[in-house]
């Protein structure tokens, strides 16, 4: 009788988290529930969110959903549709390659079986990190990842001075704040991610310049103002963008899109963690104290994200 009544209980169990899967096909600010916080776990894992995942719908999740959609070439529009849901799981899910996807290739379906929904229910996709949480050297290396690529990463801040533990393969606490610490002092984006710009600077390849530091005028030219700014990224790889910026010019690592009312087109800057640009795109979304950086794959603008930043006009 109670193996009976376990066995119903996992039933309607997998009944409700199918229904919760299929309800991710239409959520959007406002919404509510555990559907809301699966989407967050997903963007969690894909760096685009900051915050715990509460299941609530809000600005933050629309900003993120916006930036994955705009990332891979889909309406940006914020609503996770069935599409969105189904490439963002299957991202987390390591299923696809986020960095060479377009929209019409091949994503697996999500689970639908009940052995899926009752795994689901039991809390398999609140650990999406164990999933993807091997990193080898060159990978994407996150708080809680394993494998060589962290034991590379100790080493490397223990020769940079900034870690004093075991190298023992494991991304924990102690070694992100040492990374956040290596990035600061690189004057570079403390996000305790250790990305392609990231390895440069641990291989003494890229000496970003450390803005915080006033001794950096022999690295930048004298300029004129420093503007607050909301930044976001964009590549020509993107599907569905043009491979020239608005002045006719090749879309490349180095070129900024603006509103040419607060920064005329062809004005200089320097942008901490980034590096020298020319404002030579615009775009539809840019509008005010908004600009888009532009990078050559689609892999550096997940690592830029969404920034709030101060960038120097050298003209």
């Amino acid at each position: 009788m109670k193996l009976r009544r376990m066995l119903w209980t996992l039933i309607l169990i997998s009944a409700v988290c199918i229904s919760s899967l299929c309800s991710a096909a239409a959520l959007k600010y406002g919404d509510r529930g555990s559907a809301v916080k699966e989407i967050q776990e997903y963007l969690i894992a894909q760096c685009l969110l900051n915050e715990a995942a509460d299941g609530v719908y809000g600005t933050s999740t629309v900003n993120a959903i916006k930036d994955f959609q705009s990332a891979l070439g889909l309406e940006a529009d914020g609503v996770c549709g069935a599409e969105t849901y189904k490439i963002l799981r299957a991202a987390a899910y390591n299923e696809i390659d986020i960095t060479t996807f377009k929209p019409g290739d091949y994503v697996p379906e999500p689970p639908k079986t009940v052995n899926q929904a009752v795994n689901v229910a039991l809390g398999a996709v609140g650990v999406v990190g164990e999933v993807a949480k091997y990193a080898g050297v060159g990978d994407v290396i996150k708080l809680g990842m394993r494998g060589e690529g962290v034991v590379y990463l100790q080493n490397k801040l223990a020769e940079h001075g900034f870690y004093e533990g075991e190298a023992d393969g494991l991304a924990d606490a102690d070694v992100i704040d040492a990374l956040k610490n290596f990035q600061s002092s690189c004057g570079m984006k403390a996000d305790g991610i250790c990305g392609r710009r990231t390895y440069s600077a641990l291989e003494g390849e890229e000496q970003p310049v450390n803005l915080n530091d006033y001794e950096f005028s022999a690295e930048v030219p004298e300029f004129s103002r420093v503007i607050r700014v909301e930044a976001t990224a964009y590549s020509s790889a993107q599907a569905g963008l043009s491979d020239y910026t608005a002045l006719g010019t090749l879309c490349r690592r180095g070129v900024i899109a603006t509103d040419p009312n607060i920064i005329p087109l062809g004005t200089r800057v320097f942008i901490p963690g980034y590096g020298y640009a020319v404002a030579e795109d615009t775009g539809g979304a840019i509008h005010g104290h908004k600009i888009d950086v532009a990078f050559d794959t689609v892999a550096e603008c997940y690592e830029f994200g969404r920034q709030f930043i101060d960038i120097y006009i050298l003209d």
